[in-house]
């Protein structure tokens, strides 16, 4: 089954936060190299989602997208 994303309002928000912070106090290709990195990953959760773990919270899963970032989602359908 393939998944599709979809990002809440805050996850967007943060997202271009973290972007953001990266271009004003590392440099732009950082923040590119932080945004293709983030994208691979996504493709390789949305290909597999069992390879997140399950939290404590019934529904939610957890992926670590690198050593300082995670992603928190939920499944509905093929969302």
């Amino acid at each position: 089954m393939a998944y599709q994303l979809v990002w809440t309002a805050e996850a967007e928000n943060d997202f271009k936060n973290i972007i953001v912070y990266l271009k004003e106090n590392w440099s732009i290709q950082s923040a590119q190299k932080f945004t293709i990195r983030t994208y691979k990953e996504l493709e390789k959760l949305l290909a597999m989602p069992p390879i997140a773990r399950p939290t404590s919270q019934q529904a939610f899963f957890l992926y670590r997208l690198d050593r300082k970032n995670a992603l928190f989602f939920s499944l509905e359908g093929n969302y």
